[in-house]
């Protein structure tokens, strides 16, 4: 899912991004890290407590990371970490973990909450949120967030917590020194970089993929945006990993520097350089220009069959979009102030389940709920300072 501390650090990348000469990926041996396997329907929710629906919840940070979480069943409050005198650089999220990003540390957070999809059904847990504890490194960190593991980019290494020891309490990443500055990830168990080359950890060394941004988890595969459109690394029967290109249509100069959608959904969507929208339609390999008569400033697929994409746009609306960007509902200007601020106009979020959109609010202070098939906003959660915002359950 898309947060304003990635549309950021992407916007770092976007010279680069569009000025590199088309590379191939380079191949690279990387340490293998421990996937996890189920067995049968043995499912450990390790003390948290097994229910029959998600136990959605929003997390949300202030500027100096306070962290609040907010029941959306219950909408019960409760502080899970107090405000410190730094500011925080950004805050990611898992759907259970959630990762505060300061300068030179990345503080880990366990929100006790989470989906397990497993084969054709789920199962939901709801425990106890808890902090976890601090990864220190140089430099700002990424946040590379894969089925089981998460990788925190630091400048010169990558730190590795593999999810399962995570939620018993343990922060005890394993580290690897790597090049470049892009996103990492953990796929089948080896360890993915972007470099300057392409993408080091799979041997991809006839799919282009020049300066990549962005890299999320897919319900079909991993998908790093790159300038050339996207590259989709997938887990093979044998535990290797291969990848091919998802190029866009030809003549396309505007790329989208990231992208986001639902967990465990197979479509993407991000705001291109030039203000449009594209929608990656994973499954398909194809992508889909989304037209506005205003610029947008962030996009989320809602991955239905309908293959709909929410959006923020520059007038301050949130906006439901079909397939061939017809516009099917609209808000009022709701974030139009924030906007029009420029020491806010880059923290308003976008975020998506099956049923509503969220957005925060920061001149209000507050995080709107809207209901996806008709634009209406179901409810307004006040009194709150949404520096960042993350989903989970």
């Amino acid at each position: 899912m898309t947060t304003t501390f990635r549309r950021r650090a992407a916007a770092l990348l976007a010279t680069t991004f569009l000025a590199c000469a088309v590379v191939g990926c380079a191949a690279s041996e990387r340490p293998e890290i421990a996937a996890t396997a189920l067995d049968g329907d043995g499912v450990d929710g390790g003390g948290a407590a097994e229910v029959a629906e998600p136990a959605r919840a929003l997390i949300i940070a202030d500027e100096r990371g306070g962290l609040t979480l907010l029941d959306l069943a219950t909408e019960d409050r409760q502080v899970i970490a107090e405000p410190q005198a730094e500011r925080v650089a950004g805050v990611e999220g898992t759907g259970r973990f959630v990762y505060v990003v300061r300068e030179g540390a990345v503080e880990v957070v366990d929100s006790g909450r989470w989906t397990m999809p497993h084969g054709d059904h789920s199962h939901y847990f709801r425990g106890e949120p808890r902090t976890v504890g601090a990864v220190d490194g140089d430099g700002q960190a990424l946040i590379g967030v894969g089925a089981d593991a998460t990788v925190i980019r630091f400048e010169d290494e990558a730190a590795v917590l593999e999810h399962e020891p995570l939620g018993e309490g343990a922060v005890d990443p394993a580290r690897s020194a790597i090049d470049g500055g892009g996103p990492a990830i953990v796929v089948a168990g080896h360890l993915l970089t972007a470099t300057d080359a392409g993408i080091a950890g799979v041997d991809a060394s006839a799919v282009p993929c020049q300066a990549a941004s962005d890299v999320d988890l897919t319900r079909v595969g991993t998908v790093f945006a790159c300038a050339e459109g996207a590259v989709l690394v997938s887990r093979e029967v044998d535990g290797t990993v291969s990848s091919e290109s998802i190029p866009y249509p030809a003549g396309v100069a505007a790329p989208a520097l990231t992208l986001s959608g639902r967990p465990d959904r197979p479509d993407l969507a991000g705001v291109s350089v030039d203000g449009g929208a594209w929608r990656l339609d994973v499954r398909e390999r194809t992508w889909t220009l989304l037209p506005s008569d205003v610029p947008l400033v962030d996009a989320a697929a809602i991955g239905d069959d309908d293959a709909r994409t929410a959006v923020i746009a520059s007038d301050g609306s949130v906006r439901i979009l079909a397939a061939d960007g017809a516009v099917l509902a609209r808000t009022d200007p709701l974030l139009a102030d924030a906007l029009a601020n420029p020491a806010l106009s880059e923290r308003p979020q976008l975020l998506v389940d099956g049923d509503h959109a969220y957005v925060s609010d920061p001149a209000t202070g507050s995080v709107h709920e809207i209901d996806l098939d008709d634009g209406l906003v179901t409810r307004t959660f006040a009194d709150l300072r949404p520096w960042a915002v993350e989903l989970v359950g």
